[in-house]
């Protein structure tokens, strides 16, 4: 509720500062990287970078950020700016006062030294300069600041996929970048965060402006689509079908003759079209395919497959365009009719008290590995595992193939079994043991020390060579 509330407030402040703002920036130039309609004041706080708050001091004037609630919390991001490891890389010298003021988070700052003197003014052309070339034309069209070529930018009508190809390799992939390329490290956030709405996919602008070093880039992606539309429409037939049944080409190719995108070599029987329309609504709703007629089956046979493309199964389209439509029986129902499919004559078993410890081991043995499916029934099973959503489970273990139940209850009593017995000792317990041994054993001479009552020290040699000695007795 605070969140969308200080959105409001954001919203209020920027109607009101456009008209002040609007000889300062340019958001609706082809070549900035800013959406207008954007929530740009929002992103400054919940997806801060240097290039947006820099732009936003630029058009607005530090009076209005200061006036953030929040801001107080971030400002201490853009004292990165003033680290000496930066290196001027945001058109600030390094500064090691305004670092530690701005990192104090504190409002009181503003008015005193050192603070004071940064913000009393725009930021420098070296900080507009850094900003443009993530976020390009969005600071006006004033003769004194730099071209796009100035910039490293270059414009034109761009491939929106490469671009986002691109944006996600400058964003996500720093480290491997070259240095001209990763001088516009803010480019890609800017396409993802400020071209676009919270919750839309498609960006509101077009991708006229890219750094100039990505260009490659952009051309080896463009290219590479290229071939992969060579190869995917120079398929063989066995490509073409793989994976599919007869229902799925069957249907494919009356769809595609009803819509007018296969060249039949005859026209459809009579019932085609109502087999067609059946198939798809039992399909979607999770019944199993009804029976192809057999003068629908005969046309099929007869039509060249070399341009075949298969339709999408109408419970799959279901499921993407409406996955509210798809309710727990609707799914309880395609799971049985797709394990019917796969293996109809392997056996079943419903397990309904003990789901939950079914549901565990099946899901270990998907994620872990922890055992293999033994039969095509038991592989689509965990297929269809990993597509029910937790609180479905039941719909899971009402359909078990028999192997998979026996192989949880076996692991299951063993599990049991083991944690009946008494715990084996750990290598610490021995290891106490033998020092409490140790500690306990008799001693062989329990008198206490005496010292020796003569003591005896060499004081020379006799003439034979032997040793003189001295002693004395206590």
């Amino acid at each position: 509720m605070f969140s969308r509330l200080v959105t409001l407030l954001f919203a209020s402040l920027v109607v009101f500062g456009t008209a002040e703002a609007q000889n300062r920036s340019s958001l609706d130039s082809p070549t900035c990287m800013m959406w207008s309609e954007a929530p740009i004041y929002g992103r400054l706080l919940d997806d801060y970078s240097h290039p947006l708050f820099i732009w936003y001091w630029y058009a607005y004037g530090f009076s209005e950020v200061r006036e953030f609630p929040n801001w107080v919390n971030q400002q201490d991001r853009f004292a990165e700016c003033f680290e000496g490891k930066s290196k001027g890389k945001c058109g600030f010298k390094p500064n090691g006062s305004i670092r530690k003021a701005l990192a104090k988070n504190r409002t009181d700052g503003f008015d005193k030294k050192p603070l004071k003197n940064l913000f009393q003014e725009s930021p420098p052309p070296e900080a507009i300069a850094y900003a443009m070339k993530s976020l390009g034309t969005c600071f006006g069209d004033a003769p004194a600041l730099p071209t796009l070529d100035q910039l490293g930018l270059v414009s034109g009508e761009f491939d929106m996929g490469a671009c986002m190809q691109l944006a996600t390799r400058i964003t996500y992939d720093s480290e491997n970048l070259s240095r001209e390329l990763a001088a516009h490290d803010g480019w890609g956030i800017a396409l993802f965060e400020y071209m676009t709405k919270p919750g839309v996919s498609s960006p509101g602008k077009a991708c006229r402006v890219v750094p100039k070093a990505g260009l490659p880039s952009i051309d080896a992606i463009l290219e590479s689509r290229k071939q992969e539309q060579v190869a995917y429409d120079n398929r063989t037939i066995a490509q073409r079908v793989a994976g599919l049944d007869a229902f799925d080409i069957t249907y494919s190719l009356v769809y595609r003759t009803i819509s007018h995108d296969h060249a039949a070599t005859r026209p459809l029987p009579e019932g085609a079209y109502e087999w067609a329309v059946d198939y798809g609504a039992k399909v979607a709703d999770g019944y199993p395919e009804p029976a192809i007629p057999d003068a629908v089956q005969q046309w099929a046979v007869e039509q060249p497959l070399d341009s075949f493309e298969a339709v999408e199964d109408p419970f799959a389209s279901r499921k993407r365009v409406h996955p509210s439509e798809i309710t727990q029986s609707v799914w309880a129902r395609r799971v049985r009719s797709q394990l019917d499919k796969a293996a109809p004559n392997e056996e079943r078993i419903a397990v309904q008290e003990g789901c939950s410890i079914l549901w565990g081991y099946a899901w270990g043995d998907v994620q872990f590995g922890k055992r293999s499916p033994q039969t095509t029934g038991e592989a689509e099973y965990y297929r269809l595992l990993t597509q029910t959503p937790d609180k479905w489970s039941q719909t899971m273990c009402n359909e078990t193939p028999v192997g998979i139940f026996y192989a949880a209850k076996a692991r299951y009593e063993k599990e049991q079994y083991e944690a009946s017995l008494p715990p084996k000792p750990s290598e610490w317990d021995e290891i106490n043991r033998r020092l409490s041994e140790y500690a306990n054993k008799p001693r062989e001479n329990k008198a206490p020390y005496k010292p020796p009552t003569t003591r005896c020290y060499v004081t020379g040699q006799t003439e034979s060579g032997l040793g003189r000695e001295v002693c004395f007795t206590n």
